[in-house]
């Protein structure tokens, strides 16, 4: 018994059938083909530059971001290093060197004893809450609470 033979192309015929087809259309493309390639590839470009303008604004927010944590713990280990101050409104803890585009403001509340809440009254009970707070000209970016014990 004999097989049945299968019809087998080859590879370089079905692309030299195709190159003789499209060369016999000499047409080329409608404006409408190129019009709609055109805004295909521009919204292409467009959204590869917003993921660009977009990724650096990130940068630049999380540099701020990073930038103010440095100052607030700058902040925060320099009055650790410095003895406790029964009044700091008459002789202030020290403040970090200001930075270009970052203010760092410090504020003291103190411990009501022997149980009572923190309060802005200038009190020497041995406790004292800081908060330190770095803001840029768009508003407040980080805050930071500390305790200070009298020792």
């Amino acid at each position: 018994m004999s097989r049945p033979r299968l019809a087998r192309r080859s590879v370089g015929g079905s692309i030299a059938a195709l190159r003789r087809r499209l060369h016999r259309d000499q047409r080329g493309f409608s404006i409408v083909e190129e019009l709609v390639s055109l805004a295909v590839l521009a919204s292409a470009v467009g959204l590869v530059l917003a993921g660009i303008y977009l990724g650096s604004q990130g940068i630049r927010l999380r540099h701020g971001q990073v930038r103010a944590a440095v100052l607030a713990q700058s902040q925060l280990e320099l009055i650790a290093d410095t003895t406790y101050r029964a009044d700091p409104t008459a002789v202030p803890y020290p403040t970090v060197e200001p930075v270009t585009g970052f203010s760092v403001s410090t504020e003291v509340e103190y411990w009501t004893a022997p149980d009572g809440p923190f309060t802005s009254t200038v009190r020497n009970d041995g406790l004292q809450r800081l908060t330190v707070s770095v803001a840029d000209g768009a508003g407040e970016i980080l805050s930071v609470e500390e305790l200070k014990v009298n020792r």
